[in-house]
């Protein structure tokens, strides 16, 4: 099994400040206090690809199952498991730590065997809350193609990232996107991006859309491009090439709905 710890090192937690959606504004309205304060759980709930504990108070404990994937040739199938833990239905006073924090496993069978967790994403002081995505298996049915969400609770914005699994040798890539960017614009900035699947050339098609204007006046960082933007992004090289408009997405794999 492999997990990705609860404290993430300098390189993860810079890519996920310059990549996804991201938390902002925060600081500005706690040191103000004629602000009101944001929402308990704000924006994830709204999102029907995440799982949170609710959108607001008392906030209950949930685990949602996603489908399962089988892989082209019918030997390997997958699923996510996401879950959302309640520490407290509300917020009492005193309390200033989270009020919901967020496992997401990834299950894995060969052979019609019994499924067994591969990988485990864990809450983090900076995102407590998490998801995982699965999306395609490659032609080749080699590899699995996830999306990995990761957010704070109470503050807006929801980093994404990919996520391969190698059924070969039982490994996991996570491409570095802000390098990247920076290799594909020749200089440091910033996107806003979402994993679509494969392409017929194996390739990982991403959708990509500027920062806001308070984004980037936040990281202290300008966005790539001001428009929506598409790229394919090689997985030996993990390079990124910019398309003209969305490529055409190929699907490999077969769905067995949820039970």
């Amino acid at each position: 099994m492999v997990y990705n710890p609860a404290v993430p090192g300098p390189v993860t937690c810079r890519l996920l400040l310059l990549v996804g959606v991201l938390a902002l504004g925060v600081s500005a309205w706690t040191q103000n206090t004629a602000a009101p304060p944001a929402p308990e759980n704000t924006p994830k709930a709204t999102d029907p690809t995440l799982v949170t504990c609710g959108d607001r108070p008392p906030f209950a404990s949930r685990t949602v199952r996603g489908d399962t994937l089988v892989a082209p040739d019918g030997k390997h199938r997958a699923y996510a498991e996401v879950e959302a833990i309640a520490l407290y239905p509300q917020r009492t006073s005193g309390y200033t730590g989270p009020l919901c924090v967020n496992n997401s496993r990834l299950y894995v069978a060969a052979d019609n065997g019994d499924f067994k967790i591969r990988f485990l994403q864990e809450p983090a002081d900076v995102e407590n809350g998490n998801s995982l995505r699965l999306l395609d298996w490659s032609a080749d049915s080699r590899r699995l193609l996830a999306e990995l969400g990761e957010w704070h609770y109470e503050q807006p914005g929801v980093a994404h990232s990919v996520l391969l699994y190698d059924v070969r040798y039982g490994t996991f890539q996570q491409p570095d996107l802000v390098r990247a960017l920076a290799r594909a614009y020749g200089r440091e900035c910033a996107l806003n991006f979402h994993v679509l699947g494969f392409d017929a050339q194996g390739k990982i098609v991403l959708e990509a859309e500027s920062l806001s204007p308070e984004e980037e006046e936040v990281l202290g960082v300008s966005s790539c491009t001001k428009k929506k933007n598409y790229f394919t992004l090689d997985r030996a090289s993990e390079t990124l090439v910019s398309m003209p408009e969305s490529p055409q997405l190929q699907h490999n794999s077969r769905i067995e709905a949820s039970k």
